[in-house]
C-alpha cells in the first residue's frame, strides 16, 4: 500500500511539475538619488538599487512575487511594470 502511494506521488511530480515548482520570490528595492554624468554635465536621477533602469525581476508562471520598496528620496515615487499580468493587485 505504501509503495503504491509513493509511486502515485512520484508520477504526479513528473507529470505536473508546475504544482511543485511554484515559488515565492522576494525582492527589495532601495530607491535613492544618484549623480550621473552625461555629456559633460552631472545631474541627480532616481535609481533602484543604484541602477537605472531598475533591476530585472525573474519569475515563472504561478510564482508569487513580493517586492519591498524602500523610498529614500524626498518625494513620492511610482513604480510600474511591463510585460506581466497582475492578479489580485
Amino acid at each position: 500500500m505504501e509503495y503504491s502511494c509513493f509511486r502515485l506521488m512520484l508520477l504526479a511530480v513528473f507529470f505536473f511539475p508546475a504544482f511543485v515548482e511554484c515559488r515565492t520570490r522576494h525582492y527589495k528595492f532601495n530607491v535613492v538619488m544618484k549623480n550621473t554624468s552625461r555629456l559633460c554635465s552631472s545631474k541627480p536621477i532616481v535609481t533602484v538599487n543604484g541602477m537605472f533602469p531598475g533591476p530585472t525581476l525573474y519569475a515563472r508562471e504561478d510564482d508569487t512575487v513580493l517586492v519591498k520598496v524602500v523610498n529614500r528620496v524626498k518625494y513620492n515615487v511610482s513604480i510600474h511594470w511591463h510585460g506581466i499580468r497582475q492578479l489580485r493587485t
